[in-house]
């Protein structure tokens, strides 16, 4: 059907181009502008100014014709042409604070939903990682300022703290210049049997994130010329998310040298950057970035360092048919809690992470083929991880063993004070290649087509010892007691036990455009994408849309699938070791010996049917553009299923019975005895997570005041989310006489709301290069209920064999009664709203220099809510911080 479909297309298609020429100048100094890049807004045709300003593009259909013409700077600019205009001037303006109008919140046109955040919407607030600028965006709340903590994110919900959240940060894609970035090879964990292994941290701080998303503090916005938020349904041609994608634009061409340094409490930030033009055809960029951040400025016992640097070279032939870019970048990221000197058992972490990519982006306009345009993108991203825990460990009577046989062994007796160093090793390495071939056609009845193919693989693999002890002999943890006589044990583990996850994709979108009488305009993206991840296949349709009556209304909607691969860390989790300590424990004979035994009992533990989590995303929405503001309304239903989750598993194995013999002062002996049936809890990742967001968002922008100049919007979020799964708990009974000794019970559901809102005010006086801003958050809503499950729907026996309990029973005290539990149902509520107000003033000085100050929560307002237990605690969105930021372009 589709063949046809296509064939049809191509029958009535119109081949005739209109060549549009032109010329681009500097507005402030009439000088012509070479490597300007000039997009067609409808089709992917592209073309580049040469070293005269002069640019030549061809369009595939003749009416309705938009061009965008950006450059490293310059205020970027879309140029409609009359019908039968087909030459054009276009003098682009310099992007500082001394332009007529200045946009500081998200780009107030878009097609479907998307939020673009320009340069003066990126400095809006003082960032220093991309985490603080995407806390701008509506449903999202500014936070207390922390480097010190690894950083996600997840739009359109509202569960921060729960399960599900991580799962859906992990399906948060994040793709700077069409190459995505990866977290699927990151396996530092300790022991990454469920999600909510151990990982690295102190003081409730956690430096690693696997399974968990982007670390955002790792990506400076330094080098940023533009951030595109897809909260709803992405393009075809992007894969392996469920949960948002984000596209970043770093700056390429010529720019003079900007330094920038940023200080706000105890953080401290420098940068570099510069363009060079070589000649007309080749251009470089090089950036470099510093910054240090500690948790509390009376001491170092916290902190993070980031050094990162990246060189772009963009190369163009003369005819303009050929743009490569070819990027490499470096990064080097330390978390590291030292030792407090006040607490000799504190934990004491460290998170390295070194590494480099290189990737290349080429844009080739055959003239002999029948397609208009070939683009192929490819990556190479390598780090070296090594992540280590020293612990002071005081324990008496405590033995431990090492083996990876099953079965009985002779156990380690440690000493009774030792400190233990826990450390893991990863070499994460991934890969990424596609390529993409687009073609516009048009027909009879001037409907446009603008048709993308691509098809795309990427690799993740993870090369590195893997976890392992740090000190020979002496064991990392779950050491075995007199008073613990069984646990699930540490062994080390090596990432080459792992194999590369491999992703095959394929995808087709058709972007259609018509525009009917009286401005009546359609766009409709129609997408279909295939990805075969880690082996499981799945086909995913997308489509947006929109439809303009006029030029004051406007209606939008979409739906789509999309899936995300288990990471190499949820695959690949190792065997399960229980060690059980033989008989009553450590033997102990004062100036004799210690002895004791360990039985070890092993459970394959990794996950390989383990399949990809999955995204419904589907939205509405309507646009109005009327004489004082411009209003957008969005409502939108999202689920996701097969979510990863944690099972708890009864098992149970047949083991020698022992029998420890002890004569005098000899060293004790044991002897099997017999056998006996073991009866035991394993953990595994299975698909039983489901989540569902629905919500709406509105955005006003109010028309400049020009007697005040004064820039006034708004935007608000309500946002209500469930969270459930199939993962049954299990828990012991209160009676160990009794043949029921765990009651079953069936997941509960947990519902989450939040209503926020937002203003920016902004007073802006071109002449002198002077905006003050100031930005408020309003919480009005946010309430947090789950309910509990007291009667059992099962029962296990002493042999872990599952018995269903009668519905009509399941509430019998008499003979439940030791089963059924005594929960109450956990409900919070917001009592107060929550406000908070902050306030940036930035200034543009003719000589180069420009200055900021921003003060977060500047009224230093305290907001508190009570939590379920009658507890006053106080919010977690900001408190009052002031930093600085100067920036110097010579």
């Amino acid at each position: 059907m589709r063949s046809i479909i296509f064939l049809l297309l191509i029958s009535s298609s119109v081949f005739s181009q209109r060549v549009i020429t032109g010329k681009v100048i500097d507005k402030e100094t009439s000088t012509t502008l070479s490597g300007v890049f000039i997009r067609d807004t409808k089709s992917d045709n592209w073309s580049i100014s040469d070293k005269n300003g002069a640019f030549q593009i061809t369009i595939p259909y003749f009416e309705d014709i938009v061009l965008n013409f950006s450059l490293l700077g310059k205020m970027e600019s879309n140029i409609a042409l009359k019908n039968g205009q087909n030459y054009i001037d276009v003098s682009l303006e310099d992007n500082t604070l001394r332009l007529k109008e200045v946009v500081v919140t998200a780009n107030k046109q878009r097609q479907y939903s998307e939020l673009t955040l320009g340069k003066n919407a990126i400095n809006n607030v003082q960032a220093f990682s991309l985490d603080d600028v995407l806390q701008q965006l509506p449903g999202q709340t500014t936070t207390t300022f922390d480097l010190n903590n690894f950083k996600n994110i997840v739009f359109r919900t509202a569960t921060p703290n729960s399960t599900s959240y991580n799962t859906k940060a992990f399906g948060t894609s994040f793709v700077i210049n069409d190459i995505p970035i990866s977290n699927n090879e990151n396996m530092q964990a300790f022991n990454p049997n469920g999600l909510t292994f151990d990982t690295f941290g102190t003081k409730n701080k956690t430096f690693t994130n696997a399974n968990k998303g982007i670390d955002l503090r790792e990506i400076s916005t330094n080098n940023i010329e533009e951030i595109k938020v897809i909260q709803g349904i992405p393009s075809a041609k992007y894969g392996d998310l469920t949960s948002g994608l984000v596209l970043i634009t770093t700056k390429i061409g010529r720019s003079p040298y900007r330094v920038s340094a940023s200080i706000r409490d105890a953080t401290s930030e420098l940068n570099l950057t510069k363009g060079f033009q070589l000649n007309s055809n080749n251009s470089m960029n090089a950036a470099i970035n510093y910054l240090d951040s500690k948790a509390d400025p009376r001491d170092n016992l916290l902190d993070y360092q980031r050094v990162s640097g990246n060189m772009s070279w963009l190369f163009k032939n003369n005819s303009s048919s050929i743009k490569n870019i070819v990027s490499t970048s470096f990064r080097m990221n330390l978390d590291e809690a030292k030792t407090d000197p006040d607490d000799i058992n504190a934990a004491v972490a460290r998170n390295e992470k070194k590494g480099f990519s290189i990737s290349n982006n080429l844009m080739w306009k055959p003239k002999n083929l029948w397609v208009d345009g070939i683009n192929i993108n490819g990556s190479f991203s390598y780090d070296k991880q090594l992540s280590t825990r020293d612990r002071f460990t005081n324990v008496a009577n405590a033995a431990a063993t090492d083996s990876y046989d099953e079965g009985i062994h002779e156990a380690i007796i440690l000493p009774s004070q030792y400190t233990s160093v826990s450390m893991v090793e990863g070499i994460p390495i991934s890969t990424y290649i596609t390529l993409e071939a687009n073609k516009t056609l048009t027909n009879e009845s001037k409907w446009i087509h603008s048709l993308v193919f691509g098809v795309s693989n990427r690799t993740s693999a993870n090369k590195g010892a893997g976890r392992k002890n740090a000190v020979t002999g002496l064991l990392t943890f779950y050491a075995l007691t007199q008073n613990r006589d069984n646990a699930l044990g540490y062994r080390d583990y090596s990432f080459n036990n792992t194999k590369t996850e491999n992703q095959m994709s394929a995808y087709f979108e058709d972007r259609i455009f018509k525009k009917f009488e009286n401005d009546q305009i359609l766009n409709v993206d129609l997408g279909l994408r295939f990805d075969n991840q880690v082996g499981n296949m799945s086909f995913q349709p997308r489509i947006n849309s929109s439809f303009a009556f006029d030029k004051t209304v406007k209606i939008r909607g979409g739906f789509g699938l999309s899936s995300k691969a288990p990471s190499l860390n949820q695959l690949y989790t190792g065997d399960r070791y229980l060690d059980k300590i033989v008989g009553s424990g450590i033997y102990t004979y004062p100036g004799v010996y210690q002895k004791a035994w360990i039985q070890t009992i092993i459970t394959p533990g990794d996950n390989l049917n383990l399949k990809p989590s999955k995204s419904y995303r589907s939205e509405v929405g309507f646009d109005l553009n009327l004489p004082f503001a411009i209003l957008n309304f969005t409502g939108y239903y999202n689920k996701l299923y097969n979510g990863f989750s944690d099972q708890k598993n009864p098992e149970y194995k047949v083991i020698p019975k022992t029998e420890v013999v002890i004569v005098g002062a000899e060293i004790p002996t044991y002897q099997i005895i017999g056998t006996e049936n073991f009866y035991y809890f394993t953990n595994t990742l299975t698909n039983n997570s489901t989540a569902e967001d629905r919500g709406i968002e509105a955005t006003i922008n109010f028309q400049k005041i020009e007697s005040l100049n004064l820039d006034i919007s708004m935007n608000a979020s309500y946002v209500a989310s469930k969270d459930f799964s199939d993962v049954k708990s299990y828990i012991a009974s209160t009676s160990l006489l009794s043949p029921e000794r765990y009651g079953v019970f069936n997941p509960q559901t947990s519902m989450n709301d939040n209503f926020t809102m937002g203003f920016n005010f902004n007073y802006h006086i071109p002449s002198v290069g002077l905006l003050v801003s100031m930005r408020s958050e309003h919480i009005l809503l946010r309430n947090t209920k789950s309910a509990t499950s007291n009667f059992p729907n099962g029962y296990l026996d002493s042999e872990l064999v599952y018995h269903e309990i009668p519905v009509e029973e399941r509430t019998n005290i008499q003979k439940y009664g030791h089963l059924i539990q005594n929960y109450s149902e956990k409900e919070n509520n917001l009592d107060n709203a929550l406000h908070n107000f902050h306030l940036r003033v930035s200034k543009d000085f003719l000589n180069g220099f420009s200055v900021s100050l921003y003060a977060t929560n500047f009224l230093n307002l305290k907001p508190h809510y009570y939590d379920e237990f009658g507890n006053k605690t106080l919010s977690n969105i900001a408190t009052f911080s002031f930093g600085t930021r100067l920036d110097y372009e010579f």
